[in-house]
């Protein structure tokens, strides 16, 4: 089935049978409040700490007091007017107050491994434009940036822990060193291409020819939906003639306080957490209150049969105050054949400045 005609009539179904809506996104580069200093720069934030209880199959649970997805962030920013331009900067470093160390848990910091307590999350400059923005250093990819709806990124129970979606540099939340960036909007469509430029083999993620792309509109055909459609390509997998994964995605804000959304991923570029294939997610975000409580169910039909597995996640995040909130939540991967399943409780604080 053509996957825009299945987004569509999901969103349908959906609108018939429930009522609100929540289209947002924890997008890192965008959640910290910024406070503005004297010179223009902009210093902004965030610190993540949670406990997680994880378990895979019948072994014992593991319990820890972390931030494994390195959620805490620190940054700047600044905008200055050329005239007819503008020349605008940021520059973002990711770490975990839990452990001080800004890697994962399979890093042995006694063996030479890089374990350092900041860890360059995106920087960048470039000039913003009439026609738009085009710039050179690190960024999150489009790929993350649109249709991507899952509020729990970085943290233990996060849908691409789990194989809700794709992960790894060219997955769901890839970010890329050493790259072109050119973005622009007309009206309701959005349009973002990344290219690699870096023939410096150890020290970029991704290399040259290497490229992502993005499309999204948004409130043109219907209030409240947005469709699109993201790739990332990997020139050197398959023997130099490369592997791409790609994303179709769409969300629609049935009522104020509930909204529905969709991605139907096909992955060429295995992650640690899901092999190749196709990944298909819906979910919904419903707002009560202080309360938004995401519900995702995902579906991993994998090329290799023996490793399709399915993922059901719920949780709750509770703001106390509009810097402040706590998130506590549960995601299960069941694997559909003789695969242990993987099940992680988590329970976190965030506050941004």
């Amino acid at each position: 089935m053509n996957k825009l005609y299945t987004a569509a009539m999901f969103m349908a179904a959906s609108s018939m049978a429930v009522a609100g809506g929540h289209g947002g996104m924890d997008n890192s580069s965008n959640s910290a409040s910024a406070a503005k200093s004297g010179s223009g720069v902009h210093f902004y934030g965030r610190l993540y700490v949670g406990y997680d209880h994880s378990a895979t199959g019948a072994a014992n649970s593991v319990d820890s007091v972390r931030d494994n997805g390195q959620k805490s962030r620190l940054g700047i920013k600044f905008k200055e007017n050329l005239g007819s331009m503008s020349l605008v900067g940021v520059a973002e470093w990711k770490f975990d107050i839990a452990d001080g160390t800004a890697t994962g848990d399979g890093t042995n910091c006694s063996n030479a491994q890089d374990c350092r307590t900041f860890n360059l999350h995106v920087g960048n400059l470039g000039f913003q434009t009439a026609l738009g923005y085009i710039g050179m250093g690190s960024f999150e990819s489009p790929y993350r940036t649109m249709g991507f709806y899952d509020v729990n990124v970085d943290t233990a129970i996060a849908l691409n822990n789990h194989g809700g979606t794709s992960d790894g540099d060219f997955g769901q939340a890839g970010t890329w060193d050493s790259s072109l960036s050119i973005h622009t909007m007309v009206g309701p469509i959005e349009v973002a291409y990344l290219r690699g430029m870096s023939e410096q083999t150890n020290n970029a993620n991704v290399q040259k020819s290497d490229y992502a792309v993005g499309l999204r509109v948004a409130d043109m055909v219907l209030p409240g939906l947005e469709v699109g459609f993201a790739r990332n390509h990997d020139k050197s997998g398959d023997s130099n003639r490369g592997l791409s994964n790609d994303k179709v995605f769409a969300s629609y804000k049935v009522m104020p306080g509930l909204g529905v959304f969709y991605t139907d991923e096909e992955v060429e570029i295995a992650g640690s957490n899901h092999a190749a294939g196709d990944i298909t997610t819906m979910g919904l975000h419903y707002t009560m209150g202080h309360n938004m409580i995401q519900i995702a169910v995902a579906e991993g039909n994998m090329d290799a049969a023996t490793t399709d597995y399915d993922v059901v996640s719920i949780s709750n995040q509770m703001n106390l105050s509009k810097s402040t909130d706590v998130t506590i939540g549960y995601t299960r991967k069941g694997i559909e054949g003789s695969g242990n399943a993987v099940r992680s409780y988590g329970l976190g604080i965030t506050h941004k400045f």
